[in-house]
């Protein structure tokens, strides 16, 4: 018999145990005597109804061989999905922003751009690129909406963009595809009617807490607060019924007042089925420095305690890096495990205003992220900074390969290092504490 090392036992408070399968995200209660007999492999003196179980699970099998066997088929089909993964693509208008945020993480990575015209053409070569890669997956006319451009910056809401942003939400409806939108949300009422489109299926807009905290750390240049502006235009988004995430970047400054944000919203918007607030703690201080960072673990621990005496904060869901394994469990979902951390390592494209092409998200603006640049001509990608992206796999990386995290964490993110080289290292993986935060997570949602 060969029971998997890719598992967390922990204890409960009756003495008996959790044990969670990191691999299929099966969650079962054990007792005393069979914990023991599995720390010992003391499998012989199991019941035949409870050993049918473990194998049934995915716990337990016949021998190391069927183990690695399945192990090996199931590296496959997640490879294949990933490679198979319907492209997305991120379109930035400007890297311009009309506020100045205090952990502005475009500061951070010494972005520089240009205050010039939109040149409307360069639309039409940023599609030509994008429907030549979504023809070369195939995709029939009935899966196109599958096709995600999210529309980021700086801030892409900008009244000179508006243009711009029009054309792209517009040829977006016109081929079928699905658009996001990331914004701060000062200037959103000035493109109401443009966000009325069948092709918008979300924005984004961030509140970091009540005014009196939201107005210290995302200001306009001149230190006024934005709150009220970007409150006034959450109203109007979801009156217009575009479904709406509300972001809440958490550090040590504001985690004590997301009871009080989460009032306002619920009292204010009364539970309205397009409004989807969310808590991201934050990996990086930006140009605030990393003094008010929290450690994942202490910063999730102090928003469980707080949604345990707020009904409201109860309705975020809170995104950390055991959220996708979580969620599957309290919801009684299937859990798919990943070797790839996110879509930077898959069919992700990136295009900017400076023709640059990009993988990952961070460090957008900055020549030296890039992985190549597009024209009228079409993308001209350096193959081998653009390998070093898709060979980002679990099963590629030394230290990720006997991981038992590995399904769930997909080898972290590169971008963590990125302050300490010109690139970022995609042959190291970047690791959190799962053990802890799984531990943290079941007791929270089940009781310890």
């Amino acid at each position: 018999m060969y029971f998997i090392k890719e598992v967390e036992i922990f204890r409960r408070s009756d003495n008996k145990y959790y044990m969670v399968n990191l691999i299929n995200g099966a969650l079962d209660i054990i007792d005393e005597q069979l914990y023991n007999n599995i720390l010992e492999g003391a499998f012989n003196k199991i019941d035949e109804e409870t050993l049918l179980l473990l194998k049934q699970r995915k716990y337990l099998f016949e021998s190391q061989k069927s183990y690695e066997s399945y192990i090996e088929d199931l590296n496959k089909r997640i490879q294949k999905a990933e490679n198979d993964a319907y492209p997305n693509f991120l379109l930035i208008p400007s890297y311009n922003c009309n506020l100045n945020c205090i952990y502005c993480y475009e500061h951070t990575y010494e972005m520089s751009c240009k205050n010039k015209e939109r040149d409307l053409e360069l639309i039409d070569e940023q599609y030509k690129i994008i429907d030549n890669i979504v023809k070369s997956h195939d995709i029939p006319a009935e899966k196109l909406e599958n096709v995600r451009i999210t529309i980021m910056g700086g801030e892409p809401l900008l009244i000179p963009n508006k243009q711009v942003v029009e054309k792209i939400i517009n040829l977006a409806e016109e081929k079928g595809y699905t658009v996001d939108i990331v914004t701060n949300g000062v200037d959103l009422d000035s493109f109401i009617n443009i966000l009325k489109s069948k092709a918008v299926k979300a924005i984004q807009i961030t509140l970091d807490g009540p005014k009196a905290i939201h107005d210290k750390r995302r200001i306009f240049f001149d230190g006024r607060g934005s709150f009220d502006k970007i409150l006034k235009n959450l109203e109007l988004a979801l009156k217009n019924d575009i479904n709406v995430f509300v972001r809440v970047n958490v550090d040590n400054e504001n985690i004590n007042h997301l009871t009080d944000l989460a009032d306002l919203l619920f009292e204010k918007f009364q539970n309205r089925k397009n409004l989807h607030p969310y808590i991201y703690l934050l990996q990086d201080g930006g140009c605030s420095g990393e003094s008010n960072v929290v450690k994942e673990e202490v910063g999730l621990q102090k928003i469980y305690d707080l949604q345990k005496n707020n009904a409201n904060l109860q309705k975020f869901y809170v995104k950390s890096h055991v959220y996708p394994l979580i969620n599957s469990i309290i919801n009684n979902q299937p859990f798919n495990p990943r070797l790839k951390h996110c879509g930077a390592s898959g069919n992700q494209f990136i295009l900017d205003e400076k023709l640059l092409v990009y993988k990952c998200w961070h460090g957008i603006g900055n020549e030296r992220f890039s992985v190549g640049k597009y024209s009228s001509k079409g993308l001209m990608i350096n193959k081998e900074l653009e390998e070093r992206w898709i060979n980002r796999d679990a099963t590629k990386i030394g230290k990720c390969k006997n991981c038992k995290y590995r399904y769930i964490c997909g080898t972290g993110c590169p971008a963590a290092t990125h302050k300490k080289s010109d690139l970022m290292d995609t042959k190291l993986p970047f690791c959190s504490n799962y053990g802890e935060l799984i531990k943290l997570s079941i007791y929270n949602y089940y009781g310890e």
